[in-house]
């Protein structure tokens, strides 16, 4: 994982993974994409993994519960957060996920919120 440089998504991303812990059992949050990478374009949304513990859930209700979290982040600050909800077991197992590569991505280029 990245250490994180100046970056503009990232009091966003971190506000909204504060607003995240508050509401689920979240072990960490990542932020990956292009705005960890540092190659993001002023409307870059910002992608946040959040890894829940436990097992696997209702991937859609929790996704769309993150996204009102993350709209109340874009009319504050101005950043689309992107949510993604991962469970702790798929983390620890990606081949359990439906997209290993995007975990190992997630693993080698994010930023520790």
């Amino acid at each position: 994982m990245k250490a994180a440089k100046a970056n503009p998504a990232l009091p966003a991303a971190r506000r909204f993974a504060q607003q995240v812990a508050l509401a689920y059992p979240m072990q960490q949050a990542i932020l990956f994409g292009s705005r960890a990478r540092g190659d993001a374009h002023a409307e870059s949304d910002a992608d946040v993994a959040i890894i829940l513990k436990g097992q696997a859930g209702h991937f859609v209700h929790t996704k769309m519960a993150l996204d009102d979290i993350a709209y109340d982040i874009l009319l504050d600050t101005g950043i689309r957060v992107q949510p993604l909800p991962v469970w702790e077991s798929e983390w620890q197992q990606p081949e359990q996920y439906s997209n290993p590569s995007l975990l190992g991505n997630i693993a080698r280029e994010g930023i520790r919120l």
